[in-house]
């Protein structure tokens, strides 16, 4: 099916439609649908990079952040 017949379809079967609750759930699933967000490459590498930091420990808790952070503060 091609999206212009797919829309149409589903603006029929919508049309049909009596149940304010369907209704909202609707509206919320497509309001969803408007936020797309789209990476560049670079971005996409430096998620690639964390994930593999993260995998190989090198990484943080939040304990260990904190007091970094106040080490930081601290640091003359």
């Amino acid at each position: 099916m091609t999206a212009i017949a797919l829309k149409k379809y589903l603006v029929s079967k919508i049309n049909l439609i009596d149940d304010d609750l369907v209704l909202e759930k609707l509206k919320k699933v497509v309001d969803k649908n408007e936020k797309v967000y789209v990476l560049s490459e670079a971005q996409l590498k430096s998620i690639e990079i964390s994930e593999q930091e993260i995998l190989r420990g090198e990484c943080f808790d939040e304990e260990e952040m904190d007091k970094k952070f106040e080490e930081w503060l601290n640091a003359e």
